[in-house]
């Protein structure tokens, strides 16, 4: 019985020092600021996959222009879900325009996605002669508004778009004559545990 009570004191003072021992060997400030690197690592990654996949969808759609816009929209729609699911804030703006295979004066298509988690009041303007412009106000999230004006086949425009009085930005339209041209605007934002994350850009495609 002696040599049990022996036995049970030697194994709790070695469970001890193992513990002290830990303790002693294990910086949690950089354990801390290691996990926050990788998190912000992968948030990164995940960032540049969302992007990479949004540009993806107009090449997947190519053969189906009328098709584009609302696969960008679908895409990026699930795609804040599951970013909510993450509690991260995923924000997009899409502009997407489309001209139609011909010459001389024809109809130049615009759409706009709002995903950015918030109303805007939206003015878009061509400068066109005569400018044309048209706005919607009050343009609720997770909504599309369309306009059309009018261009000149085989011009180069700059498509502005605009909101709130605080938001601007610059598009550039090569149309061809004869053929159709789509051009695709993005504004991304993913707002991560760290880090904000962004990207804008524009692609630009002659339809078959």
């Amino acid at each position: 019985m002696r040599n049990k009570g022996q036995m049970f004191i030697i194994a709790a003072v070695i469970l001890i020092a193992v513990l002290i021992i830990l303790k002693t060997g294990v910086n949690l400030p950089d354990i801390i600021q290691r996990n926050r690197e990788l998190e912000g690592k992968f948030e990164h990654d995940f960032f540049v996959n969302i992007v990479d996949k949004l540009k993806k969808t107009i090449d997947i759609s190519y053969h189906q222009p009328s098709n584009i816009t609302n696969n960008v929209y679908n895409f990026a729609n699930f795609t804040r879900k599951k970013m909510t699911e993450r509690l991260q804030d995923f924000q997009f703006l899409y502009l997407s325009c489309i001209t139609p295979a011909s010459s001389g004066s024809d109809i130049i298509n615009i759409s706009v996605i709002n995903l950015l988690n918030k109303p805007v009041n939206l003015t878009i303007q061509i400068n066109s002669s005569p400018t044309q412009s048209d706005n919607k106000d009050n343009m609720i999230d997770k909504t599309k508004w369309n306009t059309n004006f009018t261009i000149t086949q085989g011009n180069i425009y700059i498509l502005t778009v605009s909101y709130n009085g605080t938001y601007e930005e610059n598009i550039t339209i090569i149309t061809k004559v004869n053929r159709s041209v789509y051009v695709g605007f993005f504004d991304i934002v993913l707002a991560g545990s760290e880090t904000i994350y962004k990207d804008k850009f524009q692609k630009s495609y002659t339809l078959p």
